[in-house]
């Protein structure tokens, strides 16, 4: 039996990509089924993003790209390098109109690669449009939902149900009710958390 994770995560977020990651790693040895729930954790920002300086003041570049390159490395991730901070809102609901049609996995993945390994802005409703084409999607339906903010509602209901929920930090992964994982994760952690939850589900 799949092991069900409820993973809360944002586009934006470093160490949810990070995750993304270790997920698809340890799917070629565990079954787990990963349901991807999107919270919009810089709504401020502009919709073209602001560089990592401006959103975190005072931050060190060179500490930062060690740290977050050493994390993804086991997933042959390199995080660190990503200096806009882009805003999320868009690809989000784009998460949500992928998840209606049955493309939930492509969605994410695309949208994290085009974001960190191609370095676009995925805030730029013309680079959601290529992911949209690039996954099969039907352009003129997601163009007709997105404008029309159709999935916003759903975006509203995660960030209050967060907030309920007084949750800290992205990504924040739960199995069933139990909280189980968050933020910043080495992947032996991860690893022997998931996997030692997984041989109990047998």
């Amino acid at each position: 039996m799949a092991l069900p994770l409820r993973i809360i995560f944002d586009f934006s977020c470093p160490y949810c990509y990070i995750a993304w990651g270790f997920v698809q790693k340890l799917k070629e040895t565990i079954d787990l089924a990963d349901d991807w729930v999107g919270w919009e954790i810089h709504p401020d920002l502009p919709k073209g993003g602001r560089m990592i300086q401006d959103v975190v003041p005072g931050i060190v570049f060179s500490e930062r790209v060690e740290k977050l390159n050493a994390l993804g490395e086991p997933a042959g991730l390199v995080p660190g390098n990503k200096l806009l901070v882009p805003n999320t809102r868009l690809a989000l609901q784009g998460l949500e109109f992928a998840r209606d049609n049955g493309k939930v996995q492509e969605w994410v993945a695309e949208v994290y690669k085009t974001s960190y390994v191609l370095d676009q802005n995925i805030g730029d409703i013309e680079v959601l449009i290529g992911i949209a084409r690039q996954i099969g999607l039907d352009i003129a339906a997601f163009e007709q939902a997105v404008a029309s903010e159709r999935y916003l509602p759903i975006l509203l209901k995660a960030d209050q149900e967060c907030m309920d929920k007084q949750l800290e930090w992205v990504p924040t992964i739960f199995s069933g009710t139990e909280k189980v994982l968050e933020g910043a994760l080495t992947y032996e952690v991860f690893e022997k958390t998931l996997v030692a939850m997984s041989a109990l589900k047998r």
